[in-house]
């Protein structure tokens, strides 16, 4: 399907949910494959169903912290499942990716916001490598199953630690290293162990390094701060 059909018919989707939000939306299984945040459209989970279940988004961005007056860059943003969420708590949402149709996508579904809130939203599209922020830019960076990807992590961390603001803060989201169904992770060999990460952190500068492997079921949560 060509790709200015698709963004077409993913823009009518959201158009028609924004307009016939209803009680029976409201009570949507969290499997349905387009999702409500406040009677508001919010991107596609295209991957699987049942993500909300297994992902659990309102706890992970809890463990942030208050973010009011916050700008939070979601690295690895894809169709936006995290950034419009972060949207309702954070002053402003920079939404990064390395593929172009994903940020299209976003781009899709912000018009559909109301004013004030397509103002929170910005996109950029990233190189691998990098990840276009500016120096002390942002409070908070979150990659949620997007470290994995990442080639060369001690440079990318290192990076990343210069867009943060004093005492800002870096969220890892990703895959343990078990058994999980193949419809969720992707196989071990393309994951990266929680250790790893840790010793990258520290290694790499980062404080107060924590990690959680028990909240979620199929992966782990790493906090760090900057000096």
């Amino acid at each position: 399907m060509p790709k200015t059909l698709l963004l077409l018919m993913l823009s009518s989707i959201a158009l028609w949910l924004g307009c016939h939000s209803s009680n029976s939306e409201k009570q949507s299984s969290p499997s349905t494959d387009s999702m409500i945040v406040e009677n508001k459209p919010i991107a596609l989970d295209r991957d699987q169903k049942g993500r909300l279940a297994w992902q659990k988004p309102s706890m992970v961005i809890n463990k942030l912290g208050d973010l009011t007056g916050k700008t939070v860059a979601d690295i690895g943003a894809g169709t936006g499942y995290f950034t419009f969420r972060f949207m309702r708590y954070a002053k402003k949402v920079i939404a990064i990716d390395i593929d172009g149709e994903m940020i299209e996508l976003i781009e899709v579904f912000r018009e559909n916001l109301d004013s004030l809130d397509q103002l929170k939203i910005e996109t950029r599209l990233a190189a691998p490598d990098d990840p276009r922020l500016w120096p002390e830019e942002v409070d908070v960076i979150v990659l949620i199953n997007t470290i994995a990807y990442i080639q060369d992590r001690a440079a990318y961390l290192a990076t990343l630690k210069k867009a943060l603001k004093p005492r800002g803060i870096l969220m890892i989201v990703d895959f343990k290293l078990k058994r999980i169904p193949g419809t969720i992770a992707p196989p071990v060999d393309n994951r990266v162990g929680i250790l790893e990460l840790e010793d990258a952190l520290v290694k790499g500068g980062y404080r107060n390094v924590k990690t959680d492997d028990t909240s979620l079921d199929f992966q782990y949560i790493i906090l760090a701060d900057k000096d």
